[in-house]
């Protein structure tokens, strides 16, 4: 029996709710097709029909199994294995008879290449276009079905690319880095640098002109640190600070530094102490690694999601507004899982979209080793640490709370002066930043506290409040805590939506604990009680500190047009268009257009 053509009309969501038999019909009256090339999602059906099939995927799919990749020639493939994307178990591929039905299916033998999955065979024929229904047996005895999706295809060269392919292939591999150049300025040069960042940070237009080369780089700036003296006498120096959310690999910045890119940029540097103005690029590009300064603690808003990628998701949205304005179509009498099918094969049809249709996936696969291991490792360390830790606590509480009866919160307002040179650099975008610095009080309670607080801080970012929010404000884009002085001084930074009133506002209703779990252990905060409480409550207080400590900077947006709710938004959007959607979920969905 040969079979010519190709059903239209199934999609993975339809097939996670067949049941087993209607899954066997599909598979008989299917073509075999051609085996897939490269890398396929893959999703396990087991326990078709009933309510847990699609629990049962999800749970393989982050723990388990995420699909084949087929090598070159379609002879061999190995398995996405585990939370990691792990390539194993390795098979050969070939056309053969199936023994479901003895018609012709493209099967996947393990017997000689896998000693572990000896025993298996998988069968798969096309039921889609670029959707293979696949049969597991085990010692010939038939146990579970699954599915490969193939992803959108990408051009070999990137010469040859399209922009759409070209931006996917860096949203899929990379992720993103809080980068932070620090250094002291040459003796007597802070009232230069000062003048610098004042005359280019009042201009949108000319701040961008210094960083527009700089590709990668969703947010930068460049602030003075003002030279300051500890409790102890002890001089702290005027610094410059480069701080930048770039996307990996980090050594793409930092060539873009050095080179014509980052001409803009040469002034500023070239008042820092031991600066190789007159160097190679080497020796520049050796300066910015040896004052790297690695972040505390750090936030961003999605984790993975490059630049590349909020652009090109603009450009889709934008796109899809469009095919959605056309009068020609008679929107207002078809249904909302109609418009979504009508609106995904808009997309389909145009090769600059297509790449829309594959789902967001997060970073590449080192990064997600790393991200896995760190989610494990801190909590292991915190487990090994706890007995020790729950003796110690009562009289840490004790001496934090003697400490916060003997503190001196600051008392004065910033002057009108101040005020305006910081309004002045704020509310020409979406977004602004904010920069500030303080001096750690000293002691070594106050210190490990800090320390303890932010290890937990940047924990909890990392795989917590790495979706969207951070513990429930959606208006932060990216935020870090960078140590400068050896530990004697904490710069926060981050960049925001709206403006600097609603920020702070943002904050005390819903932070106001954590603010001051970090910031009361800073000379001059508001007086807080067993760490957690006051501090931030008291509004007034808590906002004069921080415009007080707040510092002027040359800031630049790679979207300034975006608000992190608008982001967000253009991600589920495509998202959306990943599979088909009932008639409840397509109304939803059209309601982010």
């Amino acid at each position: 029996m040969t079979l010519q053509s190709v059903p239209r009309d199934e999609d993975e969501s339809s097939l996670l709710k067949a049941s087993d038999s209607r899954l066997d019909e599909l598979f008989r009256a299917s073509p075999a097709g051609e085996a897939p090339t490269g890398a396929t999602d893959g999703t396990a059906v087991i326990a078709a029909g009933t309510g847990a099939t699609r629990v049962i995927a999800a749970l393989a799919r982050s723990l388990a199994w995420k699909g084949k990749t087929f090598a070159p020639g379609g002879r061999t493939l190995s398995n996405r294995i585990g939370p990691f994307d792990i390539s194993a178990i390795k098979a050969d591929v070939y056309k053969g008879a199936s023994w479901v039905d003895g018609n012709e299916c493209v099967v996947i033998d393990y017997s000689e290449k896998s000693l572990v999955a000896r025993g298996v065979r998988d069968e798969i024929r096309l039921v889609a276009p670029g959707l293979h229904l696949g049969v597991v047996w085990l010692w010939r005895r038939r146990v579970a079905w699954f599915l490969l999706r193939q992803p959108a295809k990408r051009r070999r060269t990137r010469r040859n690319a399209t922009a759409g392919e070209e931006n996917e292939q860096v949203a899929r591999d990379t992720h993103q880095i809080a980068l932070t150049i620090e250094s002291a300025l040459k003796d007597g040069s802070e009232a230069d640098a000062l003048k610098l960042v004042g005359e280019a940070g009042g201009s949108v237009e000319e701040a961008a002109s210094l960083f527009r080369g700089l590709t990668g780089a969703h947010f930068a700036r460049v602030t003075v640190v003002p030279g300051d003296t500890a409790p102890d006498g002890t001089s702290l120096p005027a610094s410059l600070l480069y701080m930048a959310e770039v996307d990996a690999p980090l050594g793409t910045h930092l060539r873009q530094l050095v080179s014509k890119e980052g001409d803009g940029l040469a002034p500023f540097f070239g008042l820092c102490d031991d600066y190789p103005e007159a160097g190679t690029r080497r020796d520049r590009l050796r300066w910015l690694e040896d004052h790297r300064v690695t972040p505390a603690a750090s936030y961003a808003h999605r984790v993975g999601r490059s630049l590349p990628q909020i652009r090109a998701e603009a450009r889709l949205r934008t796109a899809i507004g469009e095919f959605l304005d056309d009068p020609a179509h008679d929107w207002p009498n078809r249904s909302p899982d109609r418009i979504h099918h009508a609106v995904r094969e808009f997309v389909a049809g145009h090769g600059e979209l297509s790449w829309a249709l594959r789902p967001w996936a997060l970073g590449g696969r080192w990064f997600r080793i790393r991200q896995g291991a760190h989610r494990l490792a801190v909590p292991a360390l915190g487990a090994v640490l706890l007995p020790g830790a729950l003796v110690a606590l009562p009289f840490w509480a004790v001496r934090i709370r003697l400490l916060e009866r003997a503190d001196k919160p600051e008392l004065q307002r910033p002057t009108p002066a101040r005020v305006a040179e910081l309004t002045r650099q704020e509310d020409f975008l979406a977004q602004n930043p904010f920069t500030a610095v303080g001096q750690v009080k000293p002691g070594v309670v106050r210190k490990v506290t800090l320390r303890a607080v932010l290890f937990g801080l940047d924990y909890f970012n990392r795989h917590v409040y790495n979706r969207d929010n951070l513990a429930g404000v959606r208006t932060i884009h990216f935020a870090r805590w960078v140590y400068l002085d050896q530990g004697r001084r904490l710069v926060f930074a981050s960049n925001y939506d709206g403006s600097l009133e609603s920020y702070m506002d943002e904050f005390i209703d819903r932070l106001a604990p954590w603010l001051n779990a970090v910031f009361s252990n800073g000379v001059g905060y508001p007086a807080t009680r067993w760490l957690f409480r006051g501090g931030a409550r008291d509004e007034r207080a808590f906002k004069w500190y921080l415009r007080c400590h707040q510092l002027p900077s040359v800031w630049y947006s790679a979207y300034g047009d975006l608000p992190a709710r608008n982001i967000d938004d253009n991600t589920r959007i495509r998202d959306g268009l990943a599979r088909e959607l009932d008639a409840h979920q397509a109304r939803a969905w059209l309601t982010l257009l």
